[in-house]
């Protein structure tokens, strides 16, 4: 039974019982339970369209600027499940403009050969956040990275307390824990790779993570006197499959 028939049935009950107050009241507090949700699916619908028109005007001005000369039929099994997938993203702007840039390469002869099929499944596994960590490798393919261990002061062994560190914001010299979970998503999809057997030559780009206050609270939390917390430093690239990505998505 829907929310409507619930309300009929409950409304003539009350008012088989001749109880004009009380079904007054029942009415009130229909009102007041369901009307902000009929409101909220007003302004969902609102906002669904303008994003729609945002979505099909943004694709339009890129097929535009396509050369009639490079126009050519689009692949429908990239087309198709870009525009199925893209109904899901419509609120996601980064996103859904991510989904027009690969229908619209896939009808531009000098881009469709680098358009892959598995864009339009990496780009539904990606984060608003995601989406912003990758595009800083598309003018910069190498980033410094962490990797926080606490050492034993005998030997070489050490235990790791964070396998993966990121800072997206080496001006402000700023880590937040949610970057290296959006890394290692990006890692998981072939976008990026990660060594610790090599670095950057220039110390300083790593003085954030050693620097930073989750440094500092994670080597009082694992203080012990036979072990030293350190910084261990890595790097983090753009793979082959990463740079066609960034070409035609973003």
């Amino acid at each position: 039974m829907d929310l409507i028939t619930a309300g009929t049935a409950l409304a003539s009950f009350v008012a088989g019982k001749g109880a004009k107050a009380q079904l007054q009241t029942v009415d009130d507090l229909w009102y007041l339970v369901f009307n902000p949700i009929t409101q909220m699916a007003d302004k969902k619908r609102i906002e669904n369209e303008y994003n729609i028109n945002h979505y099909r005007s943004i694709l339009g001005s890129m097929l535009l600027n396509i050369p009639e000369e490079n126009l050519q039929e689009p692949q429908m099994s990239i087309v198709g499940p870009a525009l199925e997938a893209s109904k899901y993203y419509i609120e996601e702007e980064k996103l859904r403009k991510m989904f027009a840039k690969v229908i619209a390469a896939s009808m531009d002869k000098t881009k469709s050969e680098n358009v892959h099929h598995s864009f339009v499944e990496i780009i539904k596994q990606l984060s608003p956040l995601d989406a912003k960590n990758i595009s800083l490798f598309k003018t910069t393919h190498t980033y410094p990275i962490a990797m926080y261990i606490s050492q034993s002061r005998t030997d070489s062994s050490f235990n790791i307390v964070r396998p993966l560190v990121f800072s997206s914001d080496l001006i402000n010299k700023t880590i937040s824990e949610k970057d290296s979970s959006s890394i290692s998503n990006l890692i998981r999809l072939g976008l990026l790779t990660h060594s610790f057997e090599q670095w950057l030559t220039t110390d300083s780009y790593y003085e954030v993570y050693r620097t930073s206050s989750l440094f500092h609270y994670l080597k009082k939390e694992y203080f012990a006197d036979d072990h030293e917390f350190k910084s261990k430093n890595g790097t983090l690239t753009v793979t082959p499959l990463g740079k066609e990505f960034i070409e035609i998505c973003l």
